[in-house]
């Protein structure tokens, strides 16, 4: 394929090209050519952007699909397309499938399915059997056939033994990290939203900011016995930030990771009962939403997750109490993001916790926009406005607390696999 795009802003700190407006000639799935003016002959496809940004293509950590197991909820083909129409050319697959993602087949099927779809699937191995905190899984073989990270998915590992043992493993791949929902389950036990002035004020059992505090502190403590590296991902305490940002002056190889949904609502956005924001680790206080955001800025927060979890009715439309945890994400992340953080999340800071740190942290291509690079991009536009409506979801699954909301900041498409995609919403 061969295709000018014209009258793009590039948002790419770092680069020498951020802030410019250019012209991107692409032949074959590389950038050829990168200029203020592209003349175009009349056998070149030329696609006019109007001044909307591009920036190296956006990946997203920790999502979950439903295939293999439980195609009812996400295929992995919807979760593609719901990847696409949100700006990601790269989507990084939690484990908890059925069988899970736990030996050398599995990631194989992942991997062999991702080929044929418009984005990079790339799948997270599971760190014990079943996910059931007891055997090991194969994480050699896992890491030989693709495995990008491994993970217990939302259940995070427990067990500290295992935790000790699957560190002290990954200290042989200085490359390999351990993806670890940081919480303690006992304490945080059949909670329902974060324990505070308004799950006093709704009746509903509380889940303490100790949990996750405490959940951290057993985790930093074996991970610097060990030496490893791992993400804590979904962050959403300042206790937890705090700790974080004092444990990484000593370990570089420390990361964290925050979901849209934590920066965007508080806990008394759950006054309404949406079972749609019922989520885990649950929106808190207006304290540690403030606290999240300026680990973001200072870099105590690498990484931004959608934090895409398809549920199919059965789960979700349900009583507050009685619904699961989680919401679909990945075609609203940015979106979200705009709507509810214009003035406090830049776009430049959108990208590099959404494209350029991901990849720096993942080993994925980090060529970034450049002439010979591959083209591995993403469009969209901060000014622009729509409405999210049933018929524009892409996701097999429903359960998102924006239907029927009119949103500041388009996507408008991706560029991966010598491919423009531009869904319309």
């Amino acid at each position: 394929m061969e295709i000018i795009l014209k009258n793009l802003k590039i948002v790419e700190p770092g680069s020498n090209l951020n802030g410019r407006k250019r012209d991107i000639r692409i032949q074959d799935g590389r950038i050829v050519r990168i200029a203020a003016e592209i003349e175009a002959p009349r056998s070149v496809t030329v696609r006019d952007f109007k001044g909307a940004r591009v920036s190296p293509g956006w990946v997203d950590v920790g999502a979950y699909s439903g295939e293999p197991g439980y195609e009812e909820r996400e295929t992995l083909e919807h979760l593609a397309r719901a990847a696409a129409a949100g700006g990601y050319t790269t989507v990084c697959i939690m484990p908890r499938t059925k069988p899970v993602l736990q030996s050398k087949s599995e990631i194989r099927f992942i991997l062999d399915r991702s080929r044929a779809l418009a984005v990079d699937l790339l799948p997270i191995g599971a760190v014990s059997k079943d996910l059931a905190a007891v055997e090991m899984a194969e994480m050699y073989l896992m890491k030989e056939a693709g495995a990008v990270a491994f993970s217990d998915a939302d259940k995070g590992i427990q067990k500290s033994g295992l935790l000790l043992r699957a560190l002290d493993y990954l200290r042989y791949h200085p490359d390999t990290l351990l993806i670890q929902q940081s919480y303690d389950g006992e304490l945080s036990g059949s909670g329902q939203m974060h324990e505070g002035h308004f799950s006093t004020l709704l009746g509903l059992r509380g889940i303490p900011s100790m949990a996750e505090v405490a959940g951290i502190q057993r985790d930093l403590e074996i991970l610097k016995y060990t030496g490893s590296g791992m993400l804590i991902h979904k962050l959403s305490t300042a206790e937890g930030i705090s700790l974080i940002r004092q444990a990484r002056k000593n370990n570089p190889r420390l990361f964290a990771s925050v979901s849209v949904f934590n920066l965007a609502y508080e806990d008394k956005d759950l006054e309404t009962l949406d079972a749609n924001l019922k989520l885990f680790p649950p929106v808190r206080s207006t304290s540690d939403r403030t606290a999240l955001i300026k680990g973001l800025k200072d870099g105590s927060i690498d990484l931004i997750c959608s934090d895409h979890q398809p549920m199919n009715p059965e789960r979700k439309d349900l009583e507050f109490q009685a619904a699961g945890f989680g919401a679909i994400s990945l075609e609203t992340a940015y979106s979200l993001a705009r709507t509810r953080l214009a003035d406090e999340l830049s776009d430049e800071l959108w990208v590099e916790k959404v494209a350029l740190n991901p990849r720096k942290i993942l080993g994925l291509n980090t060529e970034g926009i450049a002439e010979d690079a591959e083209a591995d991009l993403s469009f969209f536009d901060p000014a622009a406005s729509w409405t999210y409506r049933v018929e524009n979801v892409r996701s097999l699954s429903r359960n998102s607390p924006l239907l029927g909301q009119t949103l500041s900041g388009k996507v408008l498409g991706i560029f991966k696999k010598d491919q423009l995609i531009t869904p319309q919403a």
